[in-house]
Parts: C-alpha cells; sequence; structure tokens
C-alpha cells in the first residue's frame, strides 16, 4: 500500500509551476497517497497569479498549470476543519491540516 503524505500549496505549486524544487516535490512524493485541503485551491490560484502579475510569465502557461493543479487539488481534497478550529482557538490553516493528518494518520510535510 502507497505511504499517505499530506502536502501544503507550496509542494503542490512546485510540482505544477516549474521551479527550482520541482523535481524535488516531484520524487518526494513518488508511490506515494497524496492528501491535501481545501485551502490549496486559494493558494494555488495565488501562485498562478503571482506567476504572471508580478514575474511576467506568460498568462496561458501560467493557467495551463493552474488548471492541471486545480483538477489535482479536488482529486485529494479533504474537507474543511472548521469545529476543530473554533474549539482548540487555532486559525483554520492550521486545523485543516492537523485534522486531515490525524484522520489519515500520516506526516503533512510542508514546503
Amino acid at each position: 500500500m502507497p505511504a499517505k503524505v499530506l502536502v501544503d500549496s507550496s509542494v503542490i505549486a512546485a510540482i505544477f509551476f516549474k521551479e527550482a524544487a520541482s523535481s524535488r516535490a516531484e520524487r518526494s512524493l513518488q508511490d506515494c497517497t497524496v492528501l491535501t485541503v481545501d485551502l490549496a485551491l486559494a493558494e494555488v490560484a495565488n501562485v498562478a497569479w503571482k506567476r504572471v502579475v508580478l514575474f511576467k510569465e506568460s498568462k496561458e502557461v501560467a493557467l495551463k498549470a493552474l488548471r492541471k493543479s486545480l483538477e489535482f487539488i479536488r482529486t485529494v481534497c479533504d474537507e474543511p476543519a472548521f469545529q476543530r478550529a473554533i474549539e482548540d482557538r487555532i486559525p483554520i490553516y492550521d486545523a485543516l491540516f492537523i485534522t486531515a493528518a490525524e484522520r489519515e494518520n500520516v506526516t503533512a510535510h510542508a514546503g
């Protein structure tokens, strides 16, 4: 059975938006079942925006990478942990990752 790995948005962005860390990100997830959280949708979309607006990357190239990354996120996305955030008085971002990692009994990988 493949290992389950919970990844944050920076790892997903590195896979779909080519950068220095792309090959390392891809290798680290080989033969793994990848999990992430809903927030990754907005964060990766923001990466696409930055690539076009700040780094002057082609809009078409960024849009293609964004579409692929969003499709990927939707296939592995987990549900929000709003209740956990309220009860533990922690930011929703942290609660999303903690809850998903605990439920899946995995370690979270952050970039």
